[in-house]
This record gives C-alpha cells, sequence and structure tokens, in this order.
C-alpha cells in the first residue's frame, strides 16, 4: 500500500520546494540505516566494510540530486527573498550556512573513505560513518527550518508575480531523468 503524501503548502513553488525535500529525504531513508547499523555494533568488522562501501556509493547517489536543490535554492529563493529581509544576518544567512555545512560533512565523509576501504578498522568505520550521520541530521533539521521559516516568508513576503517567477525558475529536475529509467 503506497502512503499519501501530505503537502503543508498550497503555493506551487511552495509545494515544488517541499516535494524535494521530501524526495531527498527518502533517499536520506535509503542510507541512513546503515549508519545508525554502523554506530549501534549491527556488524561485524567485514560487514561493516562492505556496509560502509555500499554507505559510500549511496552517498555519491545523493550527492546529485541534494547538489542540484541547494543550488536552485541559493541562485533563486535566496536572493528573492533577500532583497526583502537581507542576507548578512538572519534566515537566509542561516540556511546558506546550513547548506555550507551540509556539504563539508559530506565532503569529510567521501574525502575520508576513498581508497581501500579494506584496511579500516571498526573505529575507522565509526569515525567516518559519524559524519554520515552528522549530515542526516543537520539535513534534517535544514529542511525544518526552511519549511517552517523561510517558506512561510515566500507566502508571505513575495507579490505574486515574484512566486510565479520563482516557480519558473525552480521548475527543473534535480535528478537525471535517465538515471530513473
Amino acid at each position: 500500500m503506497v502512503s499519501q503524501t501530505k503537502f503543508t503548502f498550497d503555493l506551487p513553488v511552495l509545494r515544488l520546494l517541499e516535494n524535494e525535500h521530501q524526495y531527498l529525504t527518502y533517499l536520506m531513508n535509503q542510507w541512513h540505516p546503515m549508519v545508525l547499523g554502523i554506530e549501534q555494533d549491527r556488524y561485524t568488522l567485514e560487514e561493516a566494510r562492505n556496509v560502509l562501501e555500499k554507505l559510500r556509493k549511496q552517498i555519491i547517489e545523493f550527492l546529485d540530486p541534494l547538489k542540484n536543490h541547494t543550488d536552485k535554492e541559493e541562485a533563486y529563493l535566496f536572493p528573492a527573498l533577500a532583497k526583502y529581509v537581507g542576507d548578512e544576518q538572519g534566515p537566509i544567512l542561516a540556511v546558506e550556512e546550513g547548506h555550507q555545512e551540509i556539504d563539508a560533512y559530506i565532503g569529510h565523509f567521501l574525502h575520508h573513505t576513498r581508497g581501500n576501504l579494506q584496511d579500516f578498522s571498526m573505529q575507522d568505520i565509526k569515525d567516518v560513518t559519524h559524519d554520515a550521520g552528522e549530515a542526516f541530521e543537520t539535513i534534517t533539521i535544514h529542511f525544518i527550518k526552511e519549511q517552517s521559516i523561510v517558506f512561510p516568508m515566500v507566502k508571505d513576503i513575495l507579490q505574486k508575480e515574484e512566486q510565479d517567477r520563482l516557480f519558473n525558475q525552480l521548475y527543473t529536475p534535480i535528478v537525471d531523468l535517465k538515471d530513473l529509467l
């Protein structure tokens, strides 16, 4: 049975962003159980090495949709709002910094999992997996902040024409459709 997805916002541009958040959350929920399994010592060393390889692969696959989403926000959403609320402090700066924090956790994880993972000890695996766990938590909190602070600003501050323009700018896929076939 397929569950019905609930949206918070009726405004098309916000529905679009909310849908992207839901898709990215779906992808994160594919790899986060591996993080938890490693953190909770559910695997032997050999199993943990194999899980780490699979985790790395899934995070690499997650990276393009995430980056496509955040690039669109940075190119269109944040500048549209910054005209009214500025970007040197406050919510726009905070969400932009959130993007940098997410990039740092994922980048650190990918950097330290390059090469032969068969030489990793269980502690090495736990240490690098910690970054993936932090990325998951940071992204989850980031989405909540955007949906509870930034999205209502779009609805309340931007004029109808600006909302429509923003929708047209953001209405691009975050995944390569060939990858879905």
